[in-house]
């Protein structure tokens, strides 16, 4: 069914008659008679020298523009190590509506010296249309830090206990290329691929209706490609040691041809994760108190590959194949004290857990993008196959103790084993149809995802391992959503361009344990309107309405018994949320202002329930009835002097709710807050650079969680040794200050937590290239399954 479509589409957009549209054609040629691969076009107005459009020739050198009104234009060539080239007039008309340049050649840039080009760098942070940038390459940033270290510079993002978020959204998207790795490899490449092979990270506060409408931001990393025939690469090593090591090599090759390209990368870590964590609950008349420390150690490796094959400028097609796989062995030891009045210690309960897990993420996808005629017409393909299989076992051994730590009766056992196999499927076609007056764009998707779980809890009695059945479940879940959008940009006049698009979107789930059968269905519009002035400064304020789904694991009815204290919950009976977002942009110059607001209706969080008299704690997942927050900042990036360059972003929040909150009615919940962050950039002596950053937030609420004020500072040295080889020393956290504090407080609810991560550390990165390094953004190619894959693989 699915192919037929995709194969209808095909049929009905070569059927479109071809409208008539002007467009100039023509082949770029360097020294020896070869074709200049990506050499950048400008169409230049005869009458003002305004660039009226832009375009990149294709690996052969071929270029071609269309949708062209009628006038005097100049095409202007530019490409590395060669003088810009000017094409003849040329006049369109209506009589003459397609001119063909033939073969510009080019003129070598005898001024040039070993291959070295002096170019001006653009600055760290930008602000463009409806995303963020954060240009990582060339930058002193990108030397010996691995993806995950980047997230820390991009503009609005913000790493937390509860995940990533852009602002305060917290359904954050992360792409690849414009593709969505599994859980588990996306995991794996955020901390080991390395950002020396970065070329930039998107961040889109309020993605159109071309994507999914089950996240509120985008982040988006392109990586390198490299432009030069032949093969080249790198390889790395990096080291870092805190309380314990993590050693994590890296590598990559590309092989291209004028009509072939692949690539591949392969990253690998053995490390050390400590955390040293308290909480404190509070009940009338006494308080429960936990010390945990826990030391995971990991060995994974993570591999991402592709052939892109490109047989004219018109049509590309290629395959992707990303794979991880990882283990980890982990033991986690908690003293809990009992206190009564007067804080007196009553009792102790120390508990053990030794776990061992291991997962495989894969994900296959075949892509396809030409143009139909000579109009402009294009149509994309992505078909996605992944996979997600996880297995863990936890054993864990409870003994209570007098105040004396004397042991108090026989240890108690428990043994919790959960086989995960998640899998989804994903075909999305789209179509691009220009017109004189805007473009039309239009897409369908269909989703295909579903979830085998199964949770034992065997208690240990008498030699033997007993099962439990009110902690272990068995449950299928299966999920198919059809989706559509159309959309429609154009520029209005006066600098002013309008994009809107309209998304409807058809969920049905159902959970054969829980007998959980539900379906809805929605639309979801988004606007962007935008406008330049003379100045070079722009405007643009954009709109969207939002879903969010349950993740497949919180719906899983599941019971997981972390400590006698402390158990997590799935609901099943979890709800769909939905949000109204808007954003506002304005840039001149080097600063960047930003404001957003949104108002969410049933937004999923964690929540908690508190037992007084057995003073037990539940947490769940579940929905807050109406969520309202706002952020609004500032990005400013300069010169401070020749050898000082800063990028500075201060931004201030609100955050307002008011809901039901596990059984207490009637909770309301207000915060503000702060966040700065600075990257400076030091050049040196002797060509030595050095990147200082700064971090400070402020006390801040979001919905349930309060957080005490969080700040650090790192320092980072870097040193070119020689053309192919760097060097980088980094002090992370140098004053140790990197520690999560929370407090939680509603009804019976108050627990504070303190959480350090084992921040503080000492890095040497040590890296080498080989081949040419041109380079250029990978092509943007999503496949489809972004909110899919965000949902997988747990929380």
């Amino acid at each position: 069914m699915k192919t037929n479509l995709t194969l209808l589409i095909i049929l009905i957009c070569a059927a479109l008659p071809a409208m008539s549209q002007s467009r100039i054609k023509g082949k770029i040629v360097e020294k020896g008679d070869q074709g200049a691969a990506y050499a950048t076009i400008a169409l230049i107005a005869a009458s003002d020298s305004s660039v009226v459009k832009g375009a990149v020739t294709d690996e052969s050198g071929v270029f071609e523009i269309d949708n062209i009104a009628n006038g005097n234009y100049l095409v202007n060539v530019q490409y590395v190590g060669y003088k810009k080239k000017w094409s003849p007039p040329v006049m369109l008309t209506d009589s003459v509506t397609s001119v063909d340049l033939g073969n510009l050649v080019l003129e070598e840039n005898v001024e040039s010296l070993a291959e070295v080009t002096v170019k001006g760098q653009r600055s760290l942070v930008e602000q463009k249309g409806d995303r963020m940038i954060l240009n990582v390459e060339k930058s002193v940033i990108a030397k010996g830090n691995k993806v995950t270290d980047l997230l820390k510079y991009a503009p609005l993002v913000r790493v937390t206990n509860e995940g990533i978020k852009v602002g305060n959204k917290g359904s954050v998207l992360i792409l690849v290329d414009g593709r969505q790795t599994g859980q588990g490899a996306l995991a794996s490449f955020l901390q080991n691929f390395s950002a020396e092979d970065i070329l930039k990270i998107e961040v889109l506060t309020n993605p159109p209706a071309k994507y999914d409408a089950s996240f509120g931001a985008v982040i988006d990393i392109i990586t390198k490609k490299s432009l030069e025939v032949g093969l080249n690469g790198r390889v790395a090593v990096n080291y870092s040691q805190g309380e314990y090591g993590r050693f994590t090599p890296d590598g990559s090759l590309n092989f291209r041809t004028r009509k072939w390209n692949l690539f591949t990368s392969a990253s690998g870590a053995i490390s050390d994760y400590y955390n040293d964590q308290f909480l404190e609950r509070q009940f009338p008349g006494s308080s429960l108190t936990n010390n945990v420390n826990s030391l995971d150690q990991n060995k994974s490796i993570s591999s991402f590959n592709g052939i892109d094959f490109t047989p004219n400028s018109r049509h590309a097609l290629g395959l992707r194949l990303n794979g991880s796989w990882s283990d980890k062995d982990g033991e986690n030891k908690t003293k809990t004290s009992f206190r009564g009045p007067s804080s007196v210690l009553d009792s102790l309960l120390q508990v053990t857990n030794r776990s061992k897990e291991n997962g495989q993420t894969y994900d296959v996808n075949f892509y396809y993008t030409g143009k139909l005629d000579s109009t402009g017409k294009e149509l994309s393909v992505n078909v996605t196959q992944s996979f997600f299989n996880k297995s863990s076992v936890q054993n864990l051994a409870y003994q209570r103790q007098s105040p004396g730590e004397t042991p108090i009766g026989a240890p108690s056992r428990v043994r919790i084993t959960n086989p995960n196999d998640q899998k989804s499927f994903i075909a999305q076609t789209d179509l691009s149809i220009p017109f004189k007056k805007g473009k039309w764009g239009a897409g369908l998707k269909y989703i295909s995802i579903g979830n085998d779980n199964e949770l034992r809890q065997e208690n240990y009695d008498e030699g033997l391992y007993v099962l439990d059945t009110a902690f272990s479940n068995a449950g299928i879940y299966r999920e198919h959503t059809y989706a559509g959008y159309t959309s429609y940009s154009n520029a209005l006049g006066n600098d002013w361009s309008l994009q809107a698009g309209l998304r409807l979107e058809h969920t049905s789930q159902e959970l054969t344990s829980a007998g959980l059968s539900r379906t809805y269905t929605g639309l979801f519009p988004s606007m962007n309107l935008s406008k330049g002035f003379k100045n070079e400064s722009n405007f643009s304020i954009s709109y969207s309405r939002k879903i969010a789904r349950p993740s497949l694991y919180s719906l899983v009815p599941f019971r997981t018994v972390v400590d006698p204290y402390s158990i997590v919950e799935g609901n099943p009976l979890l709800k769909p949320s939905f949000a109204n977002t808007a954003d506002i942009y304005y840039t001149f110059g080097n600063i960047s202002l930003f404001a957003n607001y949104t108002h969410t209706k049933n937004m999923i969080s964690d929540v908690l329930f508190a037992d007084t008299e057995t003073k037990i704690y539940i947490q769940t997942m579940g929905n807050l009835s109406s969520v309202n927050d706002a952020y609004a900042g500032i990005s400013w990036g300069q010169d401070i002097a020749k050898w000082w360059k800063t990028n500075t972003t201060f931004t201030i929040s609100g955050t307002q709710t008011k809901s039901r909150i596990a059984d207490v009615p009637g909770v309301k919940l207000n915060g503000y807050g702060a966040v700065v962050n600075s990257t400076n950039i030091f050049n040196l002596a002797k060509g030595y650079k050095a990147e200082l950053f700064l971090n400070y937030n402020s006390p801040n609420r979001y919905t349930i969680w309060k957080s005490r004020s969080l700040y650090w500072v790192s320092l980072s040295v870097n040193k070119e040794l020689s053309k192919s080889v760097n060097i980088r020393i980094a002090f992370e956290d140098i004053f140790r200050t990197q520690v999560n504090r929370i407090h939680v407080g509603y009804g019976p609810v108050d627990i504070r937590s303190r959480l350090y991560s084992d921040a503080q550390r000492v890095r040497v990165s040590l890296s080498y290239n080989f081949g040419k390094r041109t380079v250029k953004g990978s092509k943007y190619r999503s496949l489809g399954n972004e909110a899919e894959k965000n949902r997988m693989g747990g929380r």
